[in-house]
Order: C-alpha cells, then structure tokens, then sequence
C-alpha cells in the first residue's frame, strides 16, 4: 500500500475510501437482517477498521503527510485554540439530550462514532486532499472535498429512512461543516482537531434531542465558518499562499 501512495496517491485515497464503504455496507445489512441497531453491528468493525488504519499510516510515515499527530504548522493561540471549531458539536445540546438512551447504547454509539469520525477524516481531508493538492486547482480541490464529504451523507435517506427534505438539511450543513475543517487543515495542518470534533459532533448530535439538521443550526454554523475564515486569513500564514499557488490547475 506504501507503494501504491507514492505512485497513485489519488487511487491510495479510493481504496481506503472503498474498504470503508464497503465494511458499513456489509455490517448494515448484517444489522438490517438481524434487526438489531446499525451502532451494535457496526461499532467493533469500525474501530478495528480505524486502529488499522492507524498503525498502517504512522508506520509507513504517511501520518507525518496528512498532519495526523504531526506538530501544527500555525500557533494554537493564532487559531484562537480552535474553540471556534469546538463550538460546533455543542450547537445540539441546545435541543437537549436524549435521557432515554441506556449505557450500552451510549458506549456502542461513542465506539462506532470514533472509528467513524477518525476514518472520514483520514480519507477526505487526509489522503484525499494531499493527494489531489498536488494536482487540481486549489480553489477546485477545497470545494470538491467539502461537497464530496456532504454528499456521501445521502446515504441517510436509505440507513435511517430519512426524508428527502432532512437529508438536503444534513447535506448542506455536512459541506458547511466540512468547509470549516478544510479551513483549520490548510491554516494548521492539524488533522487531529479534525478528528477529535468529527467524532464529538457525531456522537453529540447522537445523543441529543436534535432528531435532524435544523435550519438554525446551520445559520449558526454559517456564521462560525465565515468568522473563523476571515479571521484565520487575516491572522494566518498559510491560508492565502495556499491559495495564490496553483500550479496545477485542472
């Protein structure tokens, strides 16, 4: 695999992004035919999926690439700590939290959401986007991370039987939110903070009273994301020369 991401590191980024569809494709049909919940079929392989993942990046140097544990190119102080970023997750709680839900549902959604959130986050804003860095226009290659990443999260109209008009929500909050972590990658090169608020946002929406993406949720997040982009332009180094150099235009 070390290979195949020196020579085609577009096609490395495909076939860790199949692996994973894959693998939540099987296990939720396994959960479907068991009628047992998506969480309990789902959680263990995806962890394991992560952990695997992981131990490959980091000893085949590849984490070092894609910002995973690697020291930050840009201040925390400058990034105002990246509390902008950790606001999102917590814009759920102002639905209150689902007091229904039993301890094991909660550890089960919390390990399912881990491998999950650490998976995405390596395949698109990862692998994904040093990958096509090198070869798009950058204009081009933050947009179609972010509007590939939404996207995929159609797959709600089918998983959880979600309505047409709830899933639109889901997608343009999805590409809102996915904008925002491209922001904090090219700013910082920090992954990590990704990861850590891919997986507190999913496992907070989880176990709120949300129930689905509503508009006011996405306003705020909106009004976040052109905050912290001005701010991170203004104040950080590395956003508009990543910008200003496309050498590669599609």
């Amino acid at each position: 695999m070390k290979k195949l991401y020196e020579r085609n590191a577009v096609l490395h980024s495909l076939v860790w992004l199949g692996i994973y569809l894959v693998l939540n494709t099987i296990t939720d049909n396994l959960a479907s035919s068991m009628n047992l919940g998506f969480n309990f079929v789902s959680a263990i392989p995806n962890l394991i999926l992560a952990v695997t993942c992981f131990i490959y990046l980091k000893r085949t140097d590849i984490s070092d690439d894609i910002g995973l544990l690697s020291k930050p190119t840009e201040k925390s102080s400058i990034m105002l700590f990246y509390v902008p970023l950790l606001i999102l997750p917590f814009l759920n709680l102002i639905y209150g939290i689902n007091t229904s839900l039993s301890a094991t549902e909660i550890t089960f959604m919390a390990i399912m959401y881990i491998g999950v959130g650490f998976m995405e986050e390596v395949i698109f804003r990862g692998l994904m986007f040093k990958a096509l860095e090198k070869k798009w226009n950058h204009y081009l290659v933050v947009a179609f991370i972010s509007f590939t990443f939404a996207i995929g999260h159609i797959i709600s109209m089918v998983a959880v039987a979600q309505s047409g008009g709830d899933t639109i929500l889901q997608i343009a909050n999805a590409f809102v939110v996915g904008f925002m972590f491209m922001m904090v990658i090219l700013a910082s090169g920090n992954l990590s903070i990704c990861i850590i608020t891919h997986i507190l946002y999913n496992f907070i929406a989880n176990i709120s009273m949300v129930g689905y993406t509503h508009i006011q949720i996405i306003i705020w997040t909106i009004i976040i994301t052109v905050f912290y982009l001005v701010y991170l332009i203004l104040r950080g180094k590395n956003i508009k020369p990543f910008f200003s150099n496309n050498t590669f235009p599609i």
